[in-house]
C-alpha cells in the first residue's frame, strides 16, 4: 500500500507542476507586454518631470511607471494591469493557480484596451 501513495503523491506532484510553471510564464509574457505598452506610451505622450529618485539614478518600478504613465493623461490600463499581476504574483506565492491565472487574464484584459 506505501508504494502505491508514494507513487500517487508523486503523480500528484507531478501534475500541478507545470500548471505553475504556466502561470509564471504567463506573467513573465504579461509583464513583458505592459512593459511595452509603456515604454509605447511614453514615447507618444506628453513628457514629465523626472522624479527625484530619477535624478539619483533609481530605476523606477514596473507600478511607478504606471502610475505616472496614469498622471500624464495615458489611461489607467498600465496602472490596473500592473495591479493585477501583482495580486498574480501573490496568488502564485500563495499557490493558489486559479487565482494567478485569473489575474494574467485581467492584466491582459487591461492591457489589450490600449
Amino acid at each position: 500500500m506505501k508504494p502505491f501513495l508514494t507513487t500517487l503523491a508523486a503523480l500528484v506532484m507531478l501534475g500541478t507542476a507545470p500548471a505553475f510553471a504556466d502561470c509564471a510564464q504567463e506573467m513573465t509574457k504579461t509583464q513583458a507586454a505592459l512593459d511595452k505598452l509603456i515604454e509605447k506610451l511614453a514615447a507618444k505622450g506628453p513628457e514629465a518631470p523626472e522624479s527625484s529618485g530619477a535624478l539619483l539614478n533609481q530605476d523606477p518600478s514596473p507600478m511607478g511607471l504606471a502610475k505616472t504613465e496614469a498622471k500624464i493623461g495615458d489611461g489607467l490600463q498600465p496602472e490596473d494591469a500592473q495591479k493585477a499581476l501583482d495580486r498574480a504574483h501573490a496568488a502564485a506565492a500563495a499557490g493558489d493557480e486559479a487565482t494567478c491565472l485569473k489575474e494574467v487574464s485581467a492584466a491582459k484584459a487591461a492591457i489589450a484596451q490600449n
